[in-house]
């Protein structure tokens, strides 16, 4: 099984995806043994993640025929993390691949939503293609009352996206793709992966094995001789459109009547726990291209037009209590969440020698997220600030270059 009875039983805990996915609110996980989950893509090729949630520490590896112990890709972590391993291509495609070979394994589902933070995002990657399986994966795992785009999806989304930062995908001369980004200091979000050009610790060979093996098996479930009939062509054909998953249960009758067997894609379409589910099952049933059924049935996603701003709330601490900038931070947090604009945490600070030894702490720094309208975001730190009696002592700007100044009386 590709997730161990000790996992399973953690995911299902409530203060699990919290501590997993570096939430303010996740508790403590000190006495936790670390746990395995192995993802089996066929003939031996796996991927497998390590969990430390006493540590929140996160490794992922490849196992491959031929090597006594899997071959770390990446690692996530809260100091020297290397998380950027895959494209969102590869991600999905392998999701699908390990669901296929397990039939208590659904995608979306845990594997998108405990492997995601191991991609990375570019030009290339289309958030509509990505937000509903997304979206599917943390609604499976992590059930409520959400309605729309989840947190989940969209912090994922902010950071592991890594446009516009110069960003490279190149062709290594042993013909593996690796992955690059120019030398600059001043890059806001730089990449950390194992998997650069002149690397010689990512498994490069592994990878590509472990990658031709999920799509033989795509591949063959395209070729099953079930699909050439034509009452599964007509109603293929139906549910490949728009508004295809009302479709869905003709094309079910119709694969069973032909003979077609492979219970993962048969569940999808008879039971789904989402669209999305039904929907990768009919693009690898009809050999369409990955994501492209995705955009006709989800439409445009909120993510495609959202925006955020990386900022920096400088806070004079001096002379002040020493709770002062902890309870500014908490406050400010509270209050752009609540209104849905972002988070906001503490995250360094400048210290100067006291006179009779030992430092005084002059400044915070505040790391400020503020989504979709920086107008409204800068009026909550302002109003946060108010309250603290602290406008006069702050400066808000842009944490990355040209590292402008936002003005705080808006």
């Amino acid at each position: 099984m590709p997730l161990d009875d000790g996992l399973k039983a953690r995911m299902a805990e409530p203060g699990f995806w919290s501590a997993y996915l570096f939430e303010d609110d996740a508790p403590d996980f000190e006495e936790e043994e670390p746990c395995r989950a192995e993802f089996d893509v066929g003939d031996g090729h796996a991927l497998v993640l390590d969990v430390d949630l006493a540590y929140g520490a996160f490794e992922l590896a490849v196992a491959v025929p031929g090597t006594a112990e899997p071959i770390q890709v990446g690692w996530d972590d809260q100091a020297h993390f290397h998380p950027h391993v895959m494209r969102w291509s590869e991600l999905d495609l392998l999701a699908r691949a390990a669901a296929l070979r397990d039939a208590e394994l659904r995608h979306p589902g845990p594997f998108l939503a405990l492997l995601a933070r191991f991609a990375v995002l570019d030009e290339q990657d289309d958030p509509d293609a990505m937000a509903p399986l997304v979206d599917g994966a943390f609604h499976l795992v992590r059930p409520g009352t959400v309605s729309g785009l989840r947190p989940e999806t969209r912090e994922w989304y902010e950071l592991r996206d890594l446009r516009g930062t110069g960003l490279l995908w190149t062709t290594r001369p042993d013909g593996h793709p690796a992955v690059d980004q120019p030398l600059d200091i001043s890059i806001e979000r730089p990449l950390y992966s194992l998997r650069a050009p002149d690397s010689d610790d990512f498994p490069f060979a592994a990878w590509a094995a472990l990658l031709d093996r999920a799509r033989h098996a795509l591949a063959a479930v395209a070729a099953d001789p079930a699909l050439q009939d034509a009452a599964v062509r007509s109603a293929l054909q139906r549910c490949s459109t728009a508004r295809g998953h009302h479709d869905l249960v003709p094309l079910a009758r119709a694969l069973r009547t032909a003979g077609f067997a492979q219970p993962v894609l048969l569940r999808a379409l008879e039971d789904p726990v989402s669209r999305a589910e039904s929907c990768w099952a009919i693009e690898a049933l009809a050999g369409l291209d990955q994501g492209s059924l995705v955009k006709r049935w989800f439409g445009r996603s909120l993510l495609a037009t959202a925006r955020f701003w990386e900022l920096t709330l400088t806070l004079a601490v001096e002379g002040r209590p020493q709770a002062h900038a902890r309870t500014v931070a908490a406050d400010l947090s509270d209050a752009l969440k609540q209104a849905g604009l972002g988070r906001a945490e503490i995250g360094g600070g400048t210290f100067r020698q006291a006179p009779g030894g030992g430092s005084v702490a002059e400044k915070v720094m505040i790391e400020v997220t503020v989504r979709d309208d920086l107008d409204r975001g800068a009026s909550l730190v302002h109003e946060t600030l108010r309250r603290h009696d602290a406008t006069d002592t702050a400066t808000l700007a842009r944490s990355g270059p040209p590292y402008d100044p936002v003005p705080l009386d808006r």
